[in-house]
């Protein structure tokens, strides 16, 4: 039933339709973090110092000074001062008023209306507000009591005036008194105030560097000075390859400029249909149409580790981070479903993939919590980062989605595995990825506070490339050239770059001249290497106990090894109380399954805590300290059987991807069509429970990719050719040829027999509930975990 409209008729008067004082104190009961309404008041510095920097008038030393409560007591009280501008009286009056804000929504954070009352109502029941201007020779002043403009029933509030030292001075103080008790308790905790620097870090962390954007400034929380939250990001020239061999930067910048569009800066809408300079066809307001500038700028690229959490981009506008470390951009949705595409491929959900977009022109909520997904803008910045369609290749094509060269997909597609795809050198290098992750979590805490030495990411890069040595040469002994000792006897040599050149000698060259009696010649250094995997240093969390540790790989015949004993630990500088891990990795014990170099110094480590704490009253034993050592540092030959049968899915699907990469492409429908009907018939119902269309998967192999590994079982055996020879495996076969058909296939058999044998195992090991794996025979694990680490490619796959 429709509503009649009321008929018009003369006007006796008008209604006064102005908020209930009662509303103000209600503001405070929306729930918005602390550290949020502190935002909020420095944000209104920040748009003073915006406003002055875009007329021409920049501040020098802008700065913002934030002071907690110290402790939880009565009369406590929360400050934000900046060096501002300042306030004349009648823009200050207007200011604080709820709703007002005298910034258009374009060029600032917010400027006080709803942002300032809502935060200091939710801290507090007192706020005061003093400013003052260049030249003037007061202060002016207010005090908003909310309870009391609640009982005088409206919002007059005496205007104050207080004389100056010195007239040159400018700016804003805001003081929140009467805090509430639970926030005054939350605000004077340590952890609580060491949060809020964190988050305050983050959140303006592009304007406190040094050539901060859109600018720069100080800020100071009970006057220690916040320093920016920066990612720990691999150097911008790290290369490594792309698709279609192309090459890709650890970092790539972003800079799109869009058309401009009509937007009211009154309801703050984008239109259609609308003039600039004619009223809103939306709010009716005058001279509030204007035309927008629209950028996306910012960049992308990984970081030095992986995390569980810390990753992800961080969205921002005028400046402020309003989404930090937001996944969003990671899953794609077709409008029904959402598919997660980042991070799939680590067994621990760990990402590295992090950014900085900058989209000024789009709209956050009221909170500054999140960008409004609704807005057009942001389906514009989505197609620009990370392009239309998936970003999993197979998945694009299965939906007609044509080729994609968004900054996001070019990092996926180089960066999104986290374990070599192959055993061939330079394996880590090729994907810049650290294989203690561990260790190189620790040095990024190193990296935010502020080491010197491990600002530039040369510590990660010497950690890729002793895996990359360790991949390709084993136990195998180095010499100080970097070469292994079958090196001088036709074996593998090194790829250029992947081992530095030997440290300089202290010796002098020998010129056959026979040296004075009276100057003793330097003793020649034993050959060493240093292993970065070893080196680092160790803690012992029980006892407080720490060894920093350089390890080296040395000679036998090294002068601080003893004779036949295959380590040492000796002191290598007593300033530092550095000590040398030598080891010779040509002696017996390291043939052992069991016994590596860093089983070897951690239970040397072990002994030397236990006898450093024998004389305590509450002494660990041997085997504890051990424990917690191998716990804390043995992380790469712990058998995490939570994440192994997703090991061997993963290089078994690599396995199945490569081998489809190598049959030729007029070949791949044959894959399908030479299985038995049985075999077909189960590679159907695969497909059905993945709901893939058998024809976009069984003319081309693709397949096979989603089929049982039993089945890629039977096509290695069927296909060989597809698989030795430096296909996917070096191992001979097609090569192999003795001049005798039955011996040559004897051999031929053999090989086919090992590596189907292998693949048993780790099909074995993929088909395994994490809880059944625990109670299987540790051998029988063990077995698998190696065949696994055998099975895995000698070649890179081919995009």
């Amino acid at each position: 039933m429709a509503i009649a409209e009321p008929s018009i008729g003369q006007v006796a008067g008008e209604f006064n339709l102005e908020p209930d004082p009662r509303v103000l104190p209600m503001l405070g009961e929306i729930s918005i973090d602390q550290w949020r309404c502190v935002a909020e008041l420095v944000d209104n510095a920040i748009d003073g110092f915006l406003k002055e920097s875009r007329a021409g008038t920049a501040i020098a030393g802008t700065r913002v000074d934030v002071h907690l409560p110290q402790a939880n007591v009565d009369g406590a009280t929360l400050r934000v001062i900046d060096n501002g501008s300042g306030m004349a009286p009648d823009v200050l009056e207007r200011a604080v008023r709820a709703g007002w804000s005298g910034n258009n929504p374009i060029d600032s954070l917010g400027l006080f209306g709803m942002g300032f009352n809502i935060a200091t109502a939710r801290l507090g029941s007192l706020t005061e507000v003093w400013t003052t201007r260049k030249g003037e020779r007061e202060w002016h002043g207010l005090l908003i009591d909310f309870e009391k403009l609640r009982r005088q029933r409206h919002y007059k509030t005496p205007h104050f005036t207080r004389p100056k030292a010195d007239p040159e001075q400018h700016g804003t103080e805001i003081t929140i008194k009467q805090l509430k008790p639970e926030q005054r308790k939350w605000l004077a905790k340590n952890a609580n105030q060491t949060t809020t620097r964190k988050r305050l870090a983050q959140a303006y962390s592009s304007m406190l560097r040094k050539n901060g954007v859109p600018i720069s400034f100080e800020l100071y929380v009970n006057h220690k000075r916040v320093e920016a939250r920066r990612h720990c990001l691999w150097n911008e020239d790290r290369v490594v390859p792309g698709p279609g061999g192309t090459t890709v930067n650890a970092v790539t910048s972003i800079n799109s400029e869009l058309a401009e569009r009509l937007y009211c800066t009154s309801c703050m809408s984008w239109l259609r249909g609308a003039e600039e300079g004619k009223p809103c066809p939306n709010c009716e307001m005058a001279n509030s149409v204007v035309s927008r500038k629209r950028r996306v700028t910012g960049w992308l690229g990984i970081q030095r580790y992986l995390h569980q959490s810390e990753f992800g981009i961080d969205f921002i506008r005028n400046g402020r981070k309003i989404e930090i470390g937001s996944k969003d951009l990671f899953s794609w949705s077709d409008g029904e479903n959402e598919l997660r595409e980042y991070p799939i491929d680590d067994q621990r959900n760990r990402g590295r993939i992090v950014g900085e977009i900058h989209i000024d022109h789009c709209r956050v909520s009221y909170a500054k919590d999140r960008f409004d997904r609704a807005d057009p803008t942001w389906d514009e910045m989505v197609r620009i980062v990370r392009g239309d369609g998936p970003l999993l290749p197979e998945k694009a094509k299965d939906l007609g989605y044509g080729a994609n060269d968004s900054p996001l997909f070019r990092l996926f597609k180089a960066f999104r595995r986290t374990s070599p795809h192959s055993k061939t050198a330079g394996a880590y290098g090729r994907i810049l990825i650290v294989k203690d992750n561990a260790r190189a979590l620790e040095m990024s805490n190193q990296y935010h506070d502020g080491a010197p030495e491990y600002q530039d990411d040369a510590k990660w890069w010497e950690l890729v490339e002793a895996a990359d040595r360790e991949l390709l040469l084993g136990n195998r002994r180095t010499t100080s050239a970097g070469s292994s000792d079958s090196h001088s006897s036709g074996g593998v040599d090194l790829p250029p770059g992947l081992i530095g050149d030997p440290p300089p000698s202290d010796n002098p060259p020998d010129d056959g001249k026979k040296k004075s009696p009276t100057k003793e010649a330097k003793p020649k250094l034993p050959p060493r290497r240093e292993a970065p995997l070893l080196s680092r240093r160790y803690n012992h969390a029980s006892s407080g106990l720490k060894w920093n540790i350089l390890a080296f790989e040395v000679e036998p015949a090294d002068p601080d090894l003893p004779t036949g004993v295959p380590w040492a630990l000796v002191m290598g500088d007593v300033t530092t109380k550095t000590h040398h891990f030598l080891y010779d990795p040509s002696h017996p014990v390291f043939r052992s399954v069991t016994v590596t170099p860093r089983d070897a110094l951690l239970s040397h480590l072990a002994h030397e805590t236990a006898d450093q704490t024998r004389n305590l009253l509450e002494k660990p034993d041997y085997a504890s300290i051990l424990s917690e050592y191998r716990q804390t540092y043995g992380e790469e030959n712990n058998l995490d059987f939570k994440t192994l049968p997703n090991d061997a899915t993963l290089v078994l699907t690599d396995i199945a991807r490569s081998l489809v990469a190598q049959c030729p492409e007029e070949e791949r429908g044959t894959l399908f069509d030479d299985l038995n009907l049985e075999e077909q018939t189960t590679v159907m119902r695969a497909l059905a429970t993945k709901k893939i269309k058998p024809t976009d998967v069984t003319p081309n192999g693709e397949f096979l990719v989603s089929a049982p590994f039993k089945i890629l079982l039977g096509i290695v055996k069927k296909r060989p050719e597809l698989c030795f020879d430096g296909a996917i495996w070096d191992a001979p076969y097609e090569h192999l040829d003795y001049g005798d058909p039955s011996i040559t296939d004897e051999a031929r058999a053999s090989v086919l027999g090992r590596y189907t044998s292998l693949l048993s195992d780790a099909i074995w090991l993929s088909e395994q509930a994490s809880d059944d794996l625990i109670e299987k025979p540790r051998s029988e694990v063990v077995r698998a975990v190696l065949a696994l680490e055998l099975i895995k490619p000698d070649s890179e796959m081919i995009e």
